[in-house]
């Protein structure tokens, strides 16, 4: 059996190393060095404990299953992913690839199976304890570093990113602070209980100054008023219950689906969310995790979750009762301390991992006080696993397992060199390289064509490189040629985005500024520019923004009734946003009601801050609105109220192709798009 023993000390390495490397691992080659490279990196660990159980289960001529309280609750929750992200989601690649959505607690469930099944004594289960502990402890020994600026002091040339006083391998200061605050339960219950060595107490020690230091100063950066810009934005409680029970509405059982809380914070916050500070944020996450989960997984979802908490509590208050429960009561403090945190914070991938990892720990700890101590505390483990004698069981199991791991490892290593690629292109754009930046993207999106971000990208590549043709003011009949298909290629790719993600108002904002770049290159550009806003206006309703982005296009147009309804209408929908009324004022300009274009423009200068440039422009057009206007209300006193970048109701200026490009209708918002991989 010595293969056996050999396979075995094989999975329990990947797994005392993943655990290690999650809360440290990144890579800044791909568009996000963190979360998406910790997904990866679970992911590939999750495939290969699978396979690697799957020919232990050849040698050992047996399949051999841990079964806990834990399992059934954890088989739901991954089911009930996979039905959300297969029925509900509009992007499905995205569902599956995204941090922390279905395709995280696939692999989570997988990690949880097999793992289980590689720690098979009470060492080992030390091992993955103090792998754990020692990442954290080097995670806050890193976040001092940095947060504390003593990294730059000691290696002042650091390059880049690497030099911000904000930077953390975790991926922000604020998940490396749930990360250390849910390792201290932990790291203080085994020094508190510790019997043994002096130099474990010693070790137990440092590790717990180590993550107690590092968690309070990452906290104390993030309330430092002077890093306020790398803090974290959090939805209030009440706007994210509210987008739930809006989401349930839709989909009471399942959903909106993973990868879903953006559509759903547009389409549902309540008008109230603009008098809020950060009004102008669009969310992708929850206010907390509970929150999140009845929004994109429903009622099922949610339930599933409480199953599991459910399951657990009830095995802590058990392992209370256990003789030598040191470690099992450890990680189940440590466990629920994640779930206390995933109540009052959104989530992430590092402290959803750590969640999964705590029980792991627990059950595994269990599983080493002996059948006898187990079962008399009525905790139903199965630590010999299930056996049998047919041999074809096995065999089914390894070929599914191989079969399974190969399509994940295919389909997951090409979504991975498409990021690779990503990164690439937008490095070279930041270089100012666009043939490179254009050529890259072609790459990408011909390796992963079901992601909206690519196509996006490359159409504003494409109209880029239009514009800066179309400079030249001695066109020729190639140079039209050729910016004639940048034009077509911009609106195609822009369309794809729309269509691979329907309700991601992101996507159809992006359609309606290319178009609106069109209008003094082609015909007919201004319809479909009108008909982009008002789709992106139906999926965010509340959206101020998009309001005046529209009225400045029928601005543009002289159609001066239409732009005051909906610079009107932006007004109404956040009356402190001192752009709204200066941008009615201007519609009532130009169409000559001075009187409401002055009332407007006061109104405006009650927003605008006294020490902005905006102040005394807005002063100035006051004072010569007024005195075109005759005898007026006197100018009411400036509120420091809400600071607001004035912009005048005119499309972005853009070059003119003389005559105007002649565009198909296939390229109109209306007409059907399919997205292809090769653009």
């Amino acid at each position: 059996m010595k293969l056996a023993t050999a396979l075995q000390k094989v999975g329990y390495g990947i797994v005392v190393v993943s655990v290690f490397l999650v809360p440290l691992f990144w890579l800044p080659v791909t568009s996000e060095f963190y979360e998406f490279n910790k997904n990866a990196l679970l992911i590939f660990s999750s495939l290969s404990l699978l396979v690697l159980w799957a020919v232990t289960s050849i040698v050992d001529r047996q399949v051999r299953i841990v079964r806990s309280p834990l399992s059934l609750p954890l088989l739901a929750l991954v089911v009930v992913w996979l039905a959300s992200a297969i029925l509900r989601s509009p992007n499905r690649v995205e569902a599956f690839l995204n941090p922390g959505q279905a395709g995280t607690w696939l692999a989570l469930g997988l990690f949880y199976l097999t793992s289980l099944n590689f720690i098979r004594t009470k060492k080992e289960v030390d091992g993955v304890v103090y792998a754990l502990l020692g990442s954290l402890s080097i995670l806050a020994v890193v976040t001092l570093a940095w947060s504390s600026n003593i990294i730059n002091k000691i290696i002042p040339s650091l390059p880049g990113y690497l030099s911000s006083e904000l930077w953390n391998p975790s991926g922000s200061l604020f998940t490396a602070a749930l990360g250390l605050a849910s390792g201290l339960p932990l790291v203080i219950w085994l020094l508190v209980k510790q019997k043994s060595r002096q130099l474990t107490s010693a070790l137990l020690a440092f590790s717990l100054l180590a993550i107690s230091v590092g968690a309070g100063a990452s906290v104390y950066r993030l309330a430092n008023p002077l890093t306020a810009a790398g803090r974290a934005a959090f939805l209030p409680v009440s706007t994210g219950w509210g987008i739930a029970l809006e989401a349930l509405k839709a989909s009471p059982v399942i959903g909106s689906g993973p990868a879903t809380f953006l559509f759903d914070f547009t389409r549902f916050r309540p008008i109230t969310f603009n008098l809020t500070p950060n009004w102008a944020l669009r969310f992708v996450t929850s206010s907390n995790y509970y929150l999140e989960l009845l929004a994109t997984l429903g009622a099922a979802g949610l339930a599933a979750y409480l199953f599991l908490i459910s399951r657990t509590y009830k095995l802590l208050i058990k392992t209370a009762k256990l003789p030598h429960n040191t470690t099992a009561m450890a990680a189940g403090l440590a466990a629920a301390t994640c779930f206390l945190l995933q109540l009052v914070f959104p989530i992430n991938l590092v402290l959803l991992v750590l969640t999964l990892v705590y029980l792991i720990i627990m059950i595994a700890s269990l599983k080493q006080l002996g059948t006898s101590i187990v079962h008399e505390a009525n905790i139903d483990i199965v630590a010999t696993g299930s056996t049998s004698n047919s041999p074809l069981l096995p065999w089914t199991i390894l070929v599914l397992s191989v079969g399974f791991a190969a399509a994940m490892a295919y389909l997951g290593g090409r979504a991975y060199w498409a990021e690779v690629l990503y990164q690439k292109a937008l490095v070279a754009a930041a270089q100012n390289d666009g043939q490179k930046t254009y050529n890259t993207l072609i790459a990408a999106i011909g390796t992963n064509p079901y992601l909206d971000t690519y196509r996006v990208t490359y159409s504003r590549t494409n109209l880029l490189l239009a514009n800066s043709l179309a400079t030249n003011p001695n066109l020729n009949d190639q140079d039209r040629t050729v910016i004639s298909q940048l034009v077509q290629q911009a609106i195609r790719e822009a369309k794809n985005a729309v269509a691979l993600n329907p309700l991601k108002v992101t996507s159809v904002e992006n359609l309606a500024v290319v178009y609106r770049n069109l209008l003094s290159f082609a015909q007919g550009a201004d319809a479909w520019t009108v008909a982009s806003y008002r789709q992106a206006i139906a999926l965010d309703p509340v959206n101020p923004n998009l309001r005046i982005a529209l009225g400045g296009v029928f601005y543009s147009q002289k159609s001066w009734d239409e732009a005051i309804r909906f610079f009107q209408s932006a007004v109404d929908l956040k009356p402190d946003l001192a752009n709204a009324h200066y941008n009615l004022s201007a519609a009532y300009r130009e169409k000559g009601d001075l009187a409401p274009a002055v009332t407007a423009l006061q109104n405006a200068l009650q927003l605008v801050d006294k020490s902005t440039s905006d102040y005394d422009k807005v002063v100035k057009e006051l004072a010569d609105l007024q005195a075109k206007a005759g005898p007026a209300a006197a100018k009411p006193e400036a509120q420091n109220a809400n600071p607001s970048e004035l912009t005048t109701p005119e499309p972005l200026p853009t070059p003119a192709v003389k005559p105007p490009l002649q565009l198909d209708q296939s390229l109109s918002p209306e007409a059907p798009a399919t997205p292809s991989s090769q653009p």
